[in-house]
């Protein structure tokens, strides 16, 4: 069996809960996970020192990790930080979390691809033609017993509403993820977790924001640990209790593989 954590939406800056931060690197090491994920937004604002927070948590966790950007991972208040937005859009992303935007990561049971599908001015939510032909490169070198993964930041289900923004050709990115063979698309942006199997066979594992106080829609913070067999990929969302100070499972989604779907 291949287990994964999937973090997003930590917003180290304004409203941020760095408590939550050593309850859920206490959660890494007791479930042990072949990897960990964080699907976008490190920061709030993009400052450095935002970024720095972010890069000592991810410092001290002990397993292959996989990021991406979000949409708050670029600068976007003073003059000098727009001029930086167009000309060195990821300079501090890249100088504190990872330098590549787009990545990709083998583990035993798990094929990762992250893609970056933000824009310095429209609302995020789309591939370019090099990506995607990126996507196809790099599918077709996954081993046969790997799922293989897709992690971007903005929500590929989002039922037509435009707030918040979210994918803007969802269904031409499903259909190009399908025929490339991918099982599993992970992402944030909304603050609402949700997991879903698409008309395409393709399991959606939306994480809440992990460690921000900017809740929404009376969920509390939370994580997602998937894990995945030969039949069937399950998605727990581990959702934050203040009473017990603890992240406990308290939803659970199970959902063939694509090949394995009657």
């Amino acid at each position: 069996m291949a287990t994964l954590i999937q973090l997003s939406d930590l917003h180290f800056g304004p409203l941020h809960n760095s408590h939550l931060d050593e309850i859920i690197l206490q959660d890494i090491a007791a479930l042990d996970p072949d990897v960990v994920v964080v699907s976008g937004d490190f920061t709030m604002r993009a400052r450095y020192a935002e970024f720095e927070q972010a890069r000592d948590f991810l410092s001290r966790i002990n397993k292959p990790t996989l990021a991406i950007p979000g949409n708050h991972d670029q600068p976007i208040l003073r003059l000098a930080d727009w001029i930086e937005r167009f000309a060195h859009q990821y300079s501090r992303y890249q100088k504190h979390i990872h330098t590549d935007i787009d990545s990709m990561l083998v583990v035993p049971g798990w094929f990762i691809v992250g893609l970056n599908d933000n824009h310095p001015i429209a609302p995020g939510g789309f591939w370019s033609v090099k990506q995607r032909t990126w996507i196809q490169d790099q599918m077709v070198c996954a081993p046969d017993e790997c799922v293989k993964v897709v992690v971007t930041h903005h929500q590929l289900s989002w039922g037509g509403k435009w707030r918040p923004a979210g994918f803007w050709y969802p269904t031409r990115a499903l259909d190009l993820l399908a025929r490339n063979g991918v099982e599993l698309v992970l992402n944030g942006h909304t603050h609402v977790p949700l997991a879903e199997q698409t008309a395409q066979g393709i399991v959606i594992a939306r994480a809440g924001t992990a460690t921000s106080g900017r809740l929404r829609h009376g969920n509390s913070n939370s994580y997602n640990f998937i894990w995945a067999d030969s039949k069937q990929i399950s998605v727990f969302v581990r959702r934050y209790y203040e009473k017990t100070d603890t992240f406990v499972s308290d939803r659970a989604f199970t959902f063939p593989r694509r090949n394995n779907r009657p």
